[in-house]
C-alpha cells in the first residue's frame, strides 16, 4: 500500500469574504474550471484499487469552500464516505462555514473544520487577514473539532507564539490539533514580483526558517515523534493536543496529491502517471 499525505479537492472559485495579504490562490493563479464532480467517484475508485492512501482528504479551494451549493458539499461528503481510502477528512474554512447552519451540519460530524490565524486577539486576526466577522465566537464554531494553522509572522518572538498557541488550546478545548504554517512564497513557479510574495518576504516565516522552529519548540514543549517517508512530521505535545509541523524531503507537494477540474494532478499541475507506481 501506498500512503499519501492528502488528497486536496480544490473547488475552482475565487470566491472569499477574506482577503489575506499572502493569498496562495492568487500567487498560483490556478486557472478556473468547471469542478467535475460527476468524475470524483470513478478517480477514487482508481486510487483505491491501486491500493492509495491518505492520511487527509482536504476539502479547499482558489476561495472559500463553503461558498460552495450544498448540493455540491454533500456530494463530496457522500462520494467520500462510500470510497473509503481516508484517516481523516478536513474542510479547510475562512471562518464562513459557521454562518452558514445547513452546510455546517451536513459536515461538522464527518469533517474536522480547518481554520487560519495569525493571532489570538480576533481585532488583530480581521486587519490581517481582512475579514469582517468574529467566526470565533459563534455557536457553531463551539460545536465543531477544529485544527488550527498558525501562521507564523516575522514579528513576534518565539515565546510569543507559543504563549498564544497555548492560549488558543486553553480558550477553546474544542481545537484538536495546531499545525504550525510557513508560509509559501510562491507554490507554482517561485516569481516573487507579486504583493503576495513581497508581503510574505517581508511578514512571514517561511521554509527557510524551519530549523529555528524546531529548535526552538523542541526546548520547550514535550517531544513526541518525526520522519515519515515524503516528509519529516515534528510533533509537540500541549495538555493532550499535539502542535504539528510539516518539513518536506522532496518537492513541494510531493506527498500530496489534488483533485482539480476532474483530474488528479500534482500542485505544479502535472497529471499523476499511475504507471510509474
Amino acid at each position: 500500500m501506498i500512503k499519501y499525505k492528502e488528497l486536496e479537492l480544490i473547488f475552482s472559485s475565487f470566491e472569499c469574504d477574506k482577503n489575506c495579504p499572502y493569498c496562495t490562490a492568487k500567487i498560483t493563479k490556478w486557472p478556473i474550471k468547471d469542478n467535475c464532480l460527476d468524475k470524483l467517484l470513478d478517480k477514487l475508485i482508481l486510487l483505491k484499487k491501486k491500493n492509495i492512501r491518505f492520511k487527509y482528504f482536504i476539502i479547499s479551494g482558489n476561495g472559500e469552500p463553503s461558498l460552495n451549493s450544498y448540493d455540491d458539499l454533500k456530494k463530496v461528503k457522500d462520494i467520500t464516505n462510500y470510497v473509503d481510502i481516508f484517516d481523516e477528512k478536513r474542510l479547510q474554512s475562512s471562518g464562513n462555514i459557521f454562518y452558514e447552519d445547513d452546510k455546517f451540519k451536513l459536515l461538522k460530524d464527518d469533517f474536522m473544520i480547518e481554520i487560519t490565524r495569525c493571532y489570538f486577539d480576533s481585532k488583530k486576526d480581521m486587519e490581517i487577514l481582512g475579514y469582517k466577522r468574529d467566526y470565533i465566537n459563534t455557536e457553531n464554531f463551539k460545536k465543531a473539532n477544529i485544527r488550527l494553522n498558525y501562521v507564523m509572522m516575522k514579528n513576534k518572538t518565539f515565546d510569543e507564539y507559543l504563549d498564544e498557541i497555548k492560549m488558543f488550546i486553553d480558550k477553546y478545548p474544542n481545537i484538536k490539533t495546531v499545525s504550525l504554517k510557513t508560509l509559501n512564497v510562491n507554490t507554482l513557479n517561485d516569481d516573487t514580483n507579486n504583493k503576495y510574495s513581497k508581503w510574505i518576504l517581508e511578514n512571514g516565516l517561511t521554509k527557510r526558517d524551519s530549523d529555528k522552529i524546531i529548535n526552538y519548540m523542541s526546548s520547550r514543549a514535550i517531544f513526541k515523534c518525526k520522519d515519515e517517508k515524503f516528509f519529516d512530521r515534528y510533533e509537540w505535545i500541549y495538555r493532550g493536543i499535539p502542535i504539528t509541523f510539516y518539513v518536506k524531503k522532496l518537492d513541494y507537494g510531493y506527498a500530496n496529491m489534488v483533485y482539480y477540474g476532474g483530474e488528479l494532478v500534482d500542485y505544479h499541475l502535472h497529471h499523476i502517471l499511475f504507471e510509474e507506481m
